[in-house]
């Protein structure tokens, strides 16, 4: 009874139960006037029942095979989907969209097949690493157990196919095989697929409805009903989650929960004001002028509802902008700053975290004191009816349910996954590494981990399937977006490659030394975060950042203190609604207001929200620099290429810093015969170049 009996071979038992009764009836008949054990009465009994025992047997051996061809994967055209978008994926792996299969295994997860495949991939795996049959090349035995663990998987599809490739990318670190960086390459690079890992699980938070149930029980617990409440739960939470997932799916997330309560507030203005006008037809039809004071205070009512609705949308925008700051994940130019060559070793998510959030949580902070001076200090909507929230929960209960332990267990993922890329500088990548003390794990790895888990965990909202499955992942992600951080990684390298960088970077460069280190975070900020109103945050961290590398090796200062501002001015994104993507979602969304949103309305209050931006966020920018990266102390090493500057023997004060050794920028790269320290003083460079080839 535990098994699931196909419908034809119940219609097939039907025909057969039928047949079987009509048969029996003439016999029956014939024999019911003789007395109970009498020789025709056994006859007929024998006669009726011996094709009805075959009959069930068969039956029995029927439905036997059912089970064991449902349990072991025999497929058959009526186990197959034949919806287009549910047989491409059937196409690949069949046992996991197999519509009408027995999953005995792991709470209804899996087949027994797959549950085989599991136990013989991880126990061949475990096997090897710790047996290590291979004397001669230690690290061949840890490669034969990735390779034997994917096998497994692939042949008894434990999960599916994609996710199984990305095993390699989380074993092979961790079995001190290769490092992240090289193994990434495989894929696209180790920026690309951290941000496919993080995607991964927000699509899962999406999906299950995480952060619409969170948004609306904060509303609704909490009583918020005036307007400056309302803007700090929404700036709040769009801060929060953007810090954490894409900034843009979140805009996409909390603007038309937005929408809708204005829309129920625009509703309740008018509801309350038919009443009463109703009540003075009632009492006073004469009353001409009371009327006209009703219908100019209705106006005046509704100004207020829109005036808190744009509130509302550019309080999203801004939060989301405010909150990606705080993570190198949460904004797309702070991807490029992790892949670029120079700087790409010194950036961890962990290290962007102290560095980002205290700024991410100033700017946020700014864009709600501007928000509420312009919009709420003066409003007259004092507080709104909690019917349209509470409409709005009950629509979600129906659509979702209620809270399950799939969302419980997304929510624990998700936050397993920010500890993770926390801790992964302090505590997982020491512990890994190489003889010689090279670091061989990145967050692209760790950030695997939880990808992983979701497509292991079975849900219990929909029995047979994991709490993700790759069909829900694929229609909700944009593939653009790897395609959109290649080309700006593309656009970085061709700087490189061409030159471009070192010509604008020489320009640059010159200027460096006239200036304070302060004033300079200043500088750079400004002229992107104006760049970035016009060319887009993403087109302008794309173009600056392989130009302000070459400037800081042209004048032998810390790359990353001129990075560093760079990417903070990014975020500064406030003035046009094009200038950065949740801009372009609140400014379409609100065509559905009364009266949607202007480039004006960006502009006024973008403005003087930018100006306190630049300014704290030089100040916090140079602080937090100093304390996390060092931004400020001389020329560092490992941003010596050799291309552009060398590394010389030569003692001497940098910056107020006595060092052994210092960076020498090359004059001329072509032949690379003079060098200047950061001092300004020249060298000839072939004492040093004859010394290296000697040592060589």
């Amino acid at each position: 009874s535990q098994y699931t009996v196909p419908s034809s071979a119940l219609g097939q038992a039907a025909a057969m139960t039928s047949s079987s009764s009509q048969a029996a009836a003439p016999a029956e008949a014939a024999v019911g006037s003789g007395a109970p054990g009498s020789a025709p009465a056994v006859a007929a009994a024998a006669t009726t029942e011996g094709p009805e025992k075959q009959r069930a047997s068969s039956l029995i051996r029927a439905g036997s095979l059912t089970k064991a061809a449902s349990t072991l994967g025999l497929q058959r055209a009526s186990t197959l989907p034949t919806e287009p978008s549910e047989l491409e994926h059937a196409a690949t792996m069949p046992i996991l969209f197999d519509k009408e299969t027995v999953r005995p295994c792991c709470c209804g997860l899996w087949k027994a097949q797959q549950l085989i495949g599991f136990v013989l991939g991880i126990g061949a795996a475990a096997l090897l690493v710790g047996c290590r049959p291979e004397r001669n090349y230690p690290d061949a035995n840890s490669m034969l157990a990735v390779a034997g663990l994917c096998a497994s998987f692939w042949v008894f599809e434990v999960v599916p196919l994609y996710i199984t490739a990305l095993l390699p990318m989380l074993l092979l670190p961790l079995l001190e095989v290769t490092s992240s960086e090289i193994v990434a390459k495989a894929y696209w690079n180790w920026v690309s697929l951290l941000v496919v890992d993080i995607l991964i699980v927000s699509t899962a938070l999406e999906r299950l409805g995480v952060a619409r149930r969170l948004t609306l029980k904060v509303l609704l617990r909490s009583g918020l009903r005036r307007p400056w409440e309302l803007l700090a739960c929404f700036m709040a939470l769009s801060w929060l989650l953007s810090a954490l997932v894409n900034s843009v799916a979140i805009a996409l997330l909390l603007t038309p929960f937005a929408v809708g309560l204005m829309q129920g507030a625009e509703e309740q203005v008018r509801n309350e004001h038919a009443d009463a006008s109703g009540d003075l037809e009632a009492s006073d039809s004469q009353a001409s002028t009371a009327d006209s004071e009703n219908r100019t205070a209705l106006d005046r009512r509704l100004a207020s509802v829109q005036r808190l609705a744009d509130c509302l949308l550019l309080g999203i925008a801004y939060g989301a902008s405010a909150g990606g700051l705080a993570t190198l994940t949460g904004s797309v130019p702070h991807d490029f700053l992790a892949g670029a060559p120079l700087t790409a070793g010194q950036v961890s998510w962990g290290k962007w975290l102290v560095f980002g959030a205290p700024t991410a949580v100033v700017t946020g902070l700014l864009a709600f004191g501007a928000l509420w001076l312009r919009y709420i200090r003066a409003s007259e909507l004092r507080a709104l009816d909690t019917q349209a929230l509470e409409s709005e929960y009950a629509a979600m209960v129906t659509d979702i349910g209620p809270c399950s332990r799939d969302e419980v267990a997304v929510a624990l993922i998700q936050l397993l996954q920010v500890i993770l890329l926390v801790i992964r500088p302090f505590v997982i990548t020491p512990a890994v590494t190489t003889e010689y003390g090279d670091q061989l794990v990145n967050d692209a790895t760790v950030a695997t981990i939880p990808v992983v888990l979701l497509f292991l965990i079975p849900s219990t909202v929909r029995p047979g399937q994991a709490l993700l499955t790759w069909p829900d992942f694929q229609r909700r992600f944009d593939f653009g977006l790897l395609l959109l951080i290649g080309g700006a990684l593309a656009i970085s390298s061709g700087f490189v490659q061409s030159g471009l960088n070192i010509a604008l970077g020489s320009a640059i460069s010159h200027a460096i030394p006239m200036v304070t280190p302060l004033a300079l975070d200043l500088i750079i900020i400004v002229a992107v975060a104006l760049c970035s109103q016009i060319f887009s945050s993403i087109g302008t961290a794309a173009s600056m950042l392989p130009v302000l590398d070459s400037a800081a090796q042209m004048a032998v200062v810390n790359p990353m203190s001129l990075v560093l501002p760079a990417m903070i001015g990014t975020s500064f994104a406030f003035l046009l609604p094009t200038a950065t993507p949740p801009n372009v979602v609140v400014l379409a969304m609100s065509q559905d207001l009364m009266r949607p949103l202007r480039v004006r309305d960006f502009f006024l209050n973008g403005l003087p929200l930018t100006i306190l931006a630049c300014v704290a966020g030089a100040a916090l920018a140079h602080i937090m620099g100093a304390v996390v990266f060092d931004a400020y102390a001389p020329f560092p090493e490992w941003a010596c290429d050799g291309v552009v500057c060398m590394w010389v023997p030569i003692s001497g004060d940098v910056g107020g810093t006595w060092v052994d050794s210092q960076a020498c920028a090359l004059i001329d790269a072509s032949n690379g015969t003079l060098c200047k320290l950061w001092n300004g003083t020249r060298l000839d460079t072939a004492p040093f170049l004859n010394a290296a080839w000697t040592a060589d």
